[in-house]
């Protein structure tokens, strides 16, 4: 149960904080008995925000057919995978995909999706990796750890670097190496 409040919780915190308009109305879990017993126990405690359960082929099509019914998210690990990936392709990729898996006590901030890309020989030699997914990650924890005019300087300076479209990797239709897209970055946050 402790794992569930805190991902409730900290997910709230996370959405309330940037966008304050929206309602949270679903949780969305798997079949998974402890995790499923926990949510459900959990939920009795929120009776403002409405617990949902969907099978994790119907969220990934749902996720496509109407992404805006959805506003938090508790799976475990594999079925955060397929969904993370489902939402990355809407997205535009998995280079573009920040992610968090926060914990009551713990969090961790990383690239939300990898489809089989990460650790990938050849686009790390040719250094084409995206390096977006991981700068707008560290944003997510700038906000987690409550510097929240930091984490939104750093995601406005990364979107306008990928609107500019100057520095932009294959990925994204550019020719642009993971460097040139950090200095890029970095030279509108100085």
């Amino acid at each position: 149960m402790k794992l569930a409040d805190g991902l409730l919780l900290e997910s709230c915190r996370e959405v309330a904080t940037k966008y304050p308009s929206i309602k949270y109305n679903e949780i969305i879990v798997d079949n998974c008995c402890m995790q499923l017993e926990s949510c459900r126990e959990v939920a009795t405690k929120y009776p403002s925000i409405k617990y949902n359960e969907i099978i994790v082929d119907n969220c990934c099509m749902q996720l496509v057919a109407k992404p805006e019914q959805f506003d938090v998210m508790v799976t475990p690990n594999l079925y955060g995978n397929l969904v993370a990936n489902t939402a990355a392709g809407i997205a535009g990729g998995t280079g573009v995909m920040p992610g968090g898996n926060v914990e009551a006590d713990n969090a961790v901030f990383e690239q939300g999706a990898s489809a089989g890309n990460v650790g990938n020989e050849k686009v790390l030699q040719q250094k084409k990796a995206n390096p977006v997914a991981l700068l707008l990650s560290s944003a997510m924890m700038l906000r987690h750890l409550q510097f929240p005019s930091f984490a939104d300087r750093l995601e406005t300076v990364v979107k306008r670097v990928i609107s500019e479209s100057k520095y932009q990797t294959k990925d994204l239709g550019g020719d642009s190496t993971a460097q040139q897209v950090i200095e890029a970055v970095i030279a509108i946050l100085d």
